[in-house]
């Protein structure tokens, strides 16, 4: 079994020659790199944000390596969902009401709780899955000790599933090739502790007393299974050789990070750049054909850098950039994504405890 932590002094292999320029093409193939050209074919045919957050959310690869100790909702198995769901996720597309009348009563503004409300809307209208509860906070007496984020029975899996989701960005911070050193923007969201966290805390919650006790009616506590979906992207500094995290899967979801600064170290990696708000970080990027009156081109990356710096005259919350090129039809898709970080961002150090 692969280890799931490597110690904190562990150090990082010699990279060969060019490893540095290969780990920075996968970097720039973000979501594709792992979800693969199905996927990619199903999103571009999706044009309305949340469907293609759905879509996105379903694709993105797990960052978690099959090797883990406990059941993963695998790859494999959520992407034959999605190529199966093409056609009703275009009919989606071109009614979402649904969909959005779900988001807007799932308290769904913060991103993880978003998240939540993709999943759940998924499995609702999965043929052959069934939502047994979403949410379902665990008591003991007047006192919550944990929540079930869903139980659920889902086609051709055994048994019911306890399943725990998660969607996370990190950035890598060398040197180190423990997962400690995979932050979220703020420094003490790490890797290591949401991982541990879902195995010691959230998942074998359902296998306690308290657990099968609050167990909704219909589901025998005998037949349920924990299992996990930990999924978003790690980004790496430019030119850094890839550290191969023991803890996670060769085809994650990558991007770029780099600092604030003067120079740029994006800004030849696309032709034009848009900023994401928080809402738009599942899936990627994509900007229609421009018409008569409507919205001007994205930015360029001079505009890009202007607008960065604006940003952190005023404050330290990290920016997400996507990179786009030109389609065939003259609209927009993303090829990179940059976390851009205030200049005193202080990384795993400041995560420390």
């Amino acid at each position: 079994m692969r280890p799931l932590f490597t110690s904190p002094g562990t150090v990082v292999p010699p990279a060969p020659p060019g490893a540095a320029c290969e780990s920075t093409r996968r970097a720039d193939r973000g979501l594709a790199a792992g979800a693969g050209p199905e996927a990619e074919s199903i999103l571009r045919r999706l044009t309305q944000p949340d469907v293609r957050a759905l879509a996105a959310l379903v694709a993105t690869p797990s960052l978690i390596g099959t090797e883990a100790p406990v059941a993963l909702l695998e790859d494999r198995w959520r992407w034959d969902c999605l190529a199966g769901r093409r056609r009703w996720l275009e009919a989606l597309d071109a009614a979402p009401a649904p969909l959005a009348e779900h988001v807007s009563r799932s308290n769904g503004r913060q991103l993880g709780r978003y998240a939540e409300a993709l999943w759940q809307f998924w499995f609702a209208h999965l043929p052959g899955a069934r939502v047994h509860a979403a949410g379902l906070s665990v008591k003991d007496g007047g006192v919550v000790r944990g929540e079930f984020d869903f139980i659920v029975s889902l086609p051709d899996l055994p048994g019911v599933s306890h399943l725990e989701t998660g969607y996370k960005f990190f950035l890598y911070c060398p040197p180190g090739a423990d997962a400690s050193r995979c932050v979220g923007p703020d420094p003490f969201d790490r890797l290591d502790r949401k991982w541990r966290h879902m195995l010691d805390a959230q998942l074998p919650l359902s296998q306690t007393p308290l657990g099968r006790a609050a167990m909704p009616p219909g589901v025998d506590p005998a037949t349920v299974i924990p299992r996990a979906c930990l999924q978003g992207y790690v980004f790496y500094p430019f030119d850094t050789p890839d550290p191969m995290l023991a803890t996670l899967a060769p085809g994650h979801a990558r991007g770029h990070w780099c600092r604030f600064g003067a120079a740029p170290r994006w800004a030849d990696r696309a032709a034009r750049w848009v900023t994401l708000d928080k809402r738009a970080w599942i899936a990627p990027a994509w900007l229609p054909p421009a018409t008569a009156g409507s919205r001007a081109e994205p930015l360029t990356a001079t505009e890009a850098q202007a607008c960065l710096e604006r940003h952190f005259a005023a404050s330290r919350q990290a920016q997400l950039l996507a990179g786009l090129a030109r389609d065939a039809d003259g609209g927009w898709r993303e090829t990179v994504r940059v976390f851009v970080v205030a200049p005193d961002w202080r990384g795993a150090d400041a995560g420390e405890i």
